[in-house]
């Protein structure tokens, strides 16, 4: 029986998918996935199978690129189609799958090598991951374990996790642990088991000692406390560390020198080894029965030196019963790795250096608007085949939109929709 409600709610599901989403308009991959990943991560055990389909669009530019060591286009343009679907076996079991294609165009990329509009332009990422989730009703906590993959032209990533979930006073006061390993490869060209380069007609390789391990590891462990203050105030903190190993420079980012000709360069070095650790709290508070406010800072550093902070705002003001508008702000500032430095300011002699901008000095502002349509009986409902009491539910549409600059001259703009269903 299970079975036959997931292949039917697939089939119905990918069929509204195909005919409605692409008519409304193209749309993109950043706060909305986030959170509907996170959603994921969390869902709990219902009698409902859940699912969402989010496509995105998302376009940026800027003149800091690190292939040409710093300075040179950073264009990039990115189309994502993401799904999620939780499946209730029981009360006690469910199993979530995440999994989705990004297909891009970059002009930095491309710049690897001196074949304009090369396998480096474009490129195509797909990726899954699979969990199961296990209730203990008696004891108000669950379990969970997930496994993942991606792949795309340079890079491809296995993943592995684990979760507890912990429950107090009557669901007001919530542990949450999450583990997660992820073990990661350069790939080379081709299929070569030799590493992406940039190529000679940028300039002059200095020929220093190659990179001769393509792997990557990662290891996060999170704890997430939420809690219930009043009935009208809601309290998140979160802390992580993550602890990263293996190659973790990028083999085709270049970096030029002060003391050498202005056409000799090296690729990026950085240490072999990464400690990150971020810090956040979350306040939610019901001003009004129409008004959210919704604040999070958060707190990051890491032994690269870079110290960070972040500044959000979010206000979900219920328009009536259907529609909710939520316009959001989002500051970023942070120092610069002690690794980093503008191309040609380098010295040759130094052992880690990097021109890569996402590790400067600097601060950004994004700001947008979603707008979500929840009608109380759904968009649709319809009646099965296979059951004359199921009921499959279209739930909601959600639009968002955001632009983003940051002080290195860098933009970007995004757009999304997310479609969100039901079927018990």
């Amino acid at each position: 029986m299970i079975l036959k409600k997931i292949i039917l709610f697939i089939i119905l599901s990918a069929v509204f998918q195909a005919t409605s989403a692409q008519e409304l308009f193209d749309t993109f991959l950043d706060t909305t996935q986030n959170k509907l990943k996170s959603n994921y991560q969390m869902k709990s055990n219902t009698k409902e199978i859940e699912a969402n389909f989010l496509s995105s669009y998302y376009e940026q530019d800027g003149n800091n690129s690190a292939v040409t060591g710093g300075i040179g286009t950073e264009a990039l343009t990115d189309f994502a189609n993401v799904f999620i679907i939780n499946v209730p076996i029981d009360s006690i079991n469910s199993v979530s799958l995440f999994g989705g294609v990004d297909a891009y165009t970059s002009a930095s990329s491309d710049n690897i090598d001196s074949n304009v509009s090369s396998a480096s332009m474009n490129d195509t990422r797909g990726y899954g991951t699979l969990s199961y989730n296990r209730k203990n009703l008696n004891r108000s906590e669950t379990y969970g374990i997930r496994a993942g993959y991606s792949k795309e032209f340079d890079y491809q990533s296995f993943s592995t996790g684990i979760s507890y979930t912990k429950e107090w006073n009557e669901g007001n006061t919530e542990l949450n642990f999450t583990g997660q390993a992820f073990f990661d490869k350069w790939l080379g060209k081709e299929n070569s088991t030799e590493l992406i380069y940039p190529e000679m007609w940028l300039g002059e390789f200095l020929g220093y000692a190659k990179l001769n391990n393509p792997n990557r590891n990662s290891y996060n462990a999170q704890l997430f406390l939420s809690q219930v203050l009043t009935p009208r105030l809601q309290i998140g903190l979160s802390a992580e560390v993550i602890y990263m190993t293996g190659l973790l420079s990028t083999p085709f980012h270049s970096v030029y020198f002060a003391d050498k000709e202005a056409y000799e360069f090296d690729i990026e070095r950085l240490p072999s080894s990464r400690l990150k650790i971020p810090f956040g709290v979350r306040l939610n508070y019901f001003a009004l029965d129409f008004l959210i406010l919704r604040t999070y800072y958060r707190y990051y550093t890491d032994d690269f030196g870079i110290n960070a902070h972040t500044f959000e705002l979010e206000t979900p003001l219920k328009l009536n019963s259907a529609f909710t508008l939520s316009p959001f702000y989002r500051y970023h500032t942070q120092v610069a790795s002690k690794y980093f430095a503008p191309k040609n300011e380098h010295l040759s002699t130094e052992t880690y250096y990097t021109s890569d901008y996402d590790l400067s000095g600097l601060y950004a502002h994004k700001f947008g608007v979603g707008l979500k349509y929840y009608p109380t009986f759904g968009l649709l409902r319809s009646r099965p085949v296979f059951e004359t009491h199921g009921v499959f539910m279209f739930k909601y549409i959600e639009l968002r939109t955001a632009l983003y600059q940051r002080s290195t001259h860098f933009s970007a703009f995004n757009v999304s929709i997310n479609l969100g269903f039901g079927f018990k």
